[in-house]
C-alpha cells in the first residue's frame, strides 16, 4: 500500500504538498515522500514516517516500518521518525502491526 501509494504521487506531485502560510495559492510541492503511517503502540498512537519511499523497494519500506514499529513499541522511536513527515497514510480501521510478518 506504502509504496502504491508513493507511485501514486509520482502522478499527482501536487497531493504531496504544502501551502503557503499568508500566500493563499502558493505552495511548496515536496520531492521526497515521507509518507507517515500510525502505529499503535502500548503507550497509544504515534505516527512516524518512512523517509524516501519514492527511492525505496518494497522490501526496504517492509524492513523500515518494522524498525519503526519496534522502536514504537519499546518506547525508542527518534524525534526525527517523527519529523518531516509530507504526507499521511490513514489505515483505514486496518492495524499496520497485524499486517507486518513478525
Amino acid at each position: 500500500m506504502i509504496k502504491s501509494f508513493s507511485l501514486a504521487l509520482l502522478d499527482f506531485p501536487i497531493m504531496n504538498s504544502t501551502y503557503e502560510k499568508g500566500n493563499q495559492f502558493e505552495y511548496t510541492i515536496w520531492d521526497n515522500h515521507n509518507i507517515s503511517i500510525p502505529i499503535d503502540t502500548p503507550n497509544g498512537l504515534v505516527v512516524p514516517n518512512i523517509k524516501n519511499c519514492q527511492a525505496k523497494s518494497i522490501i526496504q519500506i517492509h524492513n523500515e516500518i518494522q524498525r519503526l514499529r519496534y522502536d514504537a513499541e519499546t518506547g525508542n522511536i527518534s524525534s526525527n521518525d517523527l519529523a518531516d513527515g509530507t504526507i499521511s497514510l490513514s489505515n483505514l480501521g486496518l492495524n499496520f502491526h497485524n499486517l507486518l510478518i513478525h
